[in-house]
């Protein structure tokens, strides 16, 4: 057969078609079908077509795709080299404007690379956890975080859409002593067997499906198995924890930071006891299911109404007296129920359930604004900094033009100079954040490292952004510069149109903006946090030690409280089984009336000294007594519960836990805050415990006491330390005072608070910097009319009043956008606060926007006199 009755490959004809210009694809195709026919007599018709396809595909270059007719231009070396060149030289010609600029974007883009790293630390709680997306926390009700103990047992067999279930309990401090050393530790939790299934662990040692399965056993992380077990191996080690021998069956890698649920060590739940058994109206455990693939939470809280009704209802009915659970129900009785919540919520969207560190969904979203007005701002100050010297630049641009550069070269010229910018900033935002990772560690209570900042996805969220940042900060003058008539360039008139002018203020205009909401918000968040730390709590939390641990002294803990009270400086004391401040859990009850209604209380045993110890006000009948046999079965309620009861009369009414456990209410002391401010008072239930911290019969829990000390405090402690340590051999003395432990629950909203003002003010003084740029731009053009109004005999002062006028107006405008946005945010961000400050103080929007006036006219002034002094003839003579 003849070599021309062979045809090439049609796909590459058509892609040849496809890609190729018209001018060129002639050219390739004609040469390509040479070669062809050459290919099929020498090398034979098969390799002929695969040589003519590589050939269409190695024509598929950008110089020659259609529609990019000037990607010649782009792609040149000598011409990029070029835009270097004057980018270079330009920025070293203005140093002190190219210093301002690389200064505040370089400073923008450290406080965002550092803000960065917290919101991504923030949203990847828990994600390390394999198959997160199916492990959910079984919530009582929408929100409650104790659960029955034989919830998530019962569940999972009732439930195939569930894989499996884990109990934990904690956390709280264990005492460890090894080698006759003694060690205090805290992070602890109980947990059944199946942690490991629901939990990601990296086992160092032992066997994962055995490590909790006998009773008096324990896992450590690895930190705490080296500490105890120094130069050795921890696993199969005996050790005495909290007076019982334990085995060590599993050594665990330390669980991440990121991590709602942090730990040093894990006890298996003891077999045989009340915590195998339990029942259905305490609330005891925290419970994890893990889904099987597939299945949703909603099919799972579907089925929990029912699930109620046959295993909580029977427990509910027998405390209330009802017939059965749909009477219960049907009387006005609280209906049950369990929710589910994803674990990787846990951190950010519910607090209150997670296991350690607490964050706020709200303060990411925060810090993102935060992040986004600081890079804003820097980028404004870009882009008027640089239309500021545009005027300088007006003739450079017409020459250009005249000497024949388009438009598209002159805007390719200052987008190189942009991203220049950008880039030397990016460089220099590196250096500077590492230069305060110390201190924002320590401001956001983090432990980032310098590997963190230069990690590949760090790095690339960084790149990304100077991207972006040096094409949108540099558009805008990039595009206005390269606009200039050469004819009016040339004759030193840049001015295009009053848009522009009325775009750069606005630009500093909503600089202001944010400036006075960040102040605003500054001032709302201080003063919230002030209030919490000044409001009283209905007693002194300042005057009341608390000792921990106090059931190991057992048959020493009545020769101890009276060894303590022969101290002039010790006023009173009361025995507790837990303490203000700290987790109080809750408790069901039930009034004794024709239609019983249940009520869930937070529960404290307190000894009779309670009231004198804590000073609280009894508004109505009496404080239970250890002198009164009776007074066993008599409990106090706060006005909350009174409340929530709504009986005309409270006093002497009857409050059952079921099985003949019932209660009469001996009186009513005034609401006191015993937990967090962000939280109005709750129902509480003050039970007696006797003398020697029995709860009931054969029940010990009295493992708190606390002190109220009215004389000097070090000396108490040391004092109190002393009788401790003469009584207690292996147990450390440990102690509180209220007022520490209260504030430890505001740690995060005061953290929050310094990081946020950091942040404020950092992007307040890159805003100072637009100050600085428009100020510049306006002198620069109004120089002459300065010098002309200074030799027509306009003074100094009427000069720079005439400039200063101008920014004051944009300070107003500012306000006027700022002043609502900041009371509508900052009213939102308080209703998460049941205690909040008045925000309608006027003075609170006032004072920032004096702040912000202040800055200008110091900002605006220093150059207005600087111009208006300036010798009138210099600036005449420069046309």
């Amino acid at each position: 057969m003849p070599q021309f009755d062979h045809e090439p490959p049609k796909w590459a004809l058509w892609f040849l078609q496809l890609y190729c210009k018209p001018r060129i694809r002639e050219i390739i195709e004609g040469d390509a079908y040479e070669l062809f026919y050459k290919r099929v007599e020498t090398d034979g018709l098969k390799a002929a077509k695969r040589k003519f396809g590589w050939d269409v595909l190695r024509f598929f270059r950008p110089k020659y795709i259609k529609g990019l007719e000037d990607i010649n231009s782009l792609n040149n070396i000598a011409m990029f080299k070029n835009y270097f060149k004057i980018s270079v030289r330009s920025l070293v010609r203005q140093k002190f404007f190219s210093i301002i600029n690389i200064s505040g974007l370089s400073l923008g883009l450290a406080a965002c690379l550092l803000i960065m790293l917290y919101i991504t630390n923030e949203l990847s709680y828990d994600n390390f956890h394999k198959d997160v997306d199916r492990v959910y926390r079984i919530a009582n009700g929408q929100s409650g975080q104790y659960t029955p103990a034989r919830l998530g047992a019962q569940s999972k067999m009732d439930f195939p859409e569930i894989e499996e279930v884990v109990r934990l309990s904690g956390p709280y401090d264990q005492t460890f002593k090894v080698n006759n050393q003694i060690f205090k530790e805290g992070e602890g939790f109980s947990a059944d067997s199946t942690f490991h299934k629901i939990f990601t662990v990296s086992f160092i040692e032992g066997n994962p499906d055995k490590a909790l399965t006998e009773p008096n056993s324990i896992i450590l992380t690895k930190s705490l198995a080296a500490k105890l077990f120094p130069n050795q191996e921890a696993y199969g080690q005996l050790l005495t924890v909290g007076g019982n021998s334990i085995k060590v069956t599993g050594v665990v890698a330390d669980p991440p930071n990121n991590t709602h649920f942090h730990y040093g060590f894990i006890e298996s739940f003891p077999h045989e006891s009340w915590i195998t058994v339990g029942n259905w109206t305490g609330n005891n455990f925290f419970t994890y299911a893990k889904l099987v693939s597939g299945a949703t939470p909603e099919s799972v809280e579907a089925k929990y109404p029912d699930f109620v009704a046959k295993y909580v209802g029977p427990d509910l009915v027998k405390y209330t007296g009802h017939a059965n659970y749909e009477e219960y129900l049907a009387d006005g009785g609280r209906e049950r129920t369990f929710t589910l919540k994803p674990m990787e919520d846990l951190h950010l969207y519910y607090p209150h359930m997670a296991l350690g560190s607490q964050g706020d969904i709200n303060n990411v979203y925060i810090f993102s604004a935060v992040a986004f007005f600081i890079l804003l701002v820097a980028s404004i100050n870009f882009m008027n900094l640089s239309t500021a010297r545009s005027a300088a630049r007006s003739k450079e641009v017409g020459m250009r033009k005249v000497l024949g550069s388009r438009r598209k070269q002159l805007v390719h010229q200052f987008l190189v100079e942009s991203m220049l910018i950008s880039l030397v900033a990016m460089i220099l935002s590196l250096g500077l954040a590492s230069l305060f990772l110390d201190g924002f560690n320590q401001l956001a209570n983090r432990n980032f490292s310098y590997s963190d900042l230069l990690a590949l996805g760090t790095l690339s969220k960084l790149l990304g952004l100077v991207l972006v940042v040096g094409l949108l900060a540099g558009s805008y003058p990039a595009f206005y510069l390269s606009g200039f008539q050469p004819l009016r360039a040339l004759k030193g008139e840049s001015k295009i149109g009053g848009g522009n002018v009325f775009l750069r203020k606005g630009l500093v205009a909503f600089q202001f903006a944010i400036s006075i909401f960040l102040i605003i918000s500054t001032m709302v968040v201080f003063s919230q946090l002030r209030f919490m730390g000044q409001k009283k709590l209905g007693f002194q939390p300042e005057q009341i030690m608390v000792v921990k641990h106090t059931g190991v002294l057992e048959d020493n803990l009545g020769a101890f409280k009276n060894q303590l009270l022969q101290d002039p400086n010790i006023e009173s004391i009361s025995l507790t089984d837990r303490y203000v401040s700290d987790r109080i859990s809750d408790w069901g009850y039930t009034t004794m009336e024709d239609n019983p209604r249940s009520f869930s209380l937070m529960n404290l045993f307190t000894t009779d000294e309670y009231l004198e110890t804590m000073g609280l006000e009894l508004v109505e009948g009496r404080f239970y007594s250890n002198d009164l046999a009776s007074d066993s079965a008599s409990v106090v309620i706060n006005e909350a519960t009174k409340k929530a009861l709504a009986f005309d009369e409270v006093l002497g009414k009857k409050l059952s836990r079921g099985d003949g456990e019932d209660y009469t209410i001996i009186g009513v002391v005034r609401d006191f805050n015993y937990a967090s401010l962000k939280r109005s008072v709750d129902p509480l239930i003050l039970r007696r415990m006797f003398e020697d911290g029995r709860l009931e019969a054969d029940w010990y829990g009295g493992d708190f006491l606390s002190l109220k000390v009215t004389g000097n405090f070090g000396e108490t402690v040391k004092q109190v330390e002393s009788e401790w340590s003469a009584m207690v051999q292996d147990e450390p003395f440990d102690f509180i005072f209220l007022d520490d432990s209260f504030n430890s629950l505001y740690e995060e909203e005061r953290r929050f608070g310094k990081l946020f003002t950091v942040s404020s003010g950092l992007a307040i003084a890159i805003a100072c910097l637009g100050l600085f740029a428009l100020a510049a731009f306006t002198l620069e053009r109004r120089r002459k009319e300065i010098a002309v109004r200074k030799v027509l005999g306009a003074t100094v002062k009427n000069l720079t009043l005439l400039v200063v006028s101008d920014f004051t107006k944009l300070v107003v405008i500012g306000a006027v956008i700022s002043i609502p946005v900041g009371y509508w945010v900052m009213n939102d961000w308080l209703a998460t606060f049941a205690y909040q400050i008045n925000i309608n103080n006027p003075l609170l929007y006032l004072a920032p926007v004096i702040v912000v006036a202040i800055i200008a006219w110091l900002t605006v002034g220093f150059q207005s006199v600087k111009t208006a002094t300036g010798n009138p003839v210099k600036a005449l003579r420069s046309e």
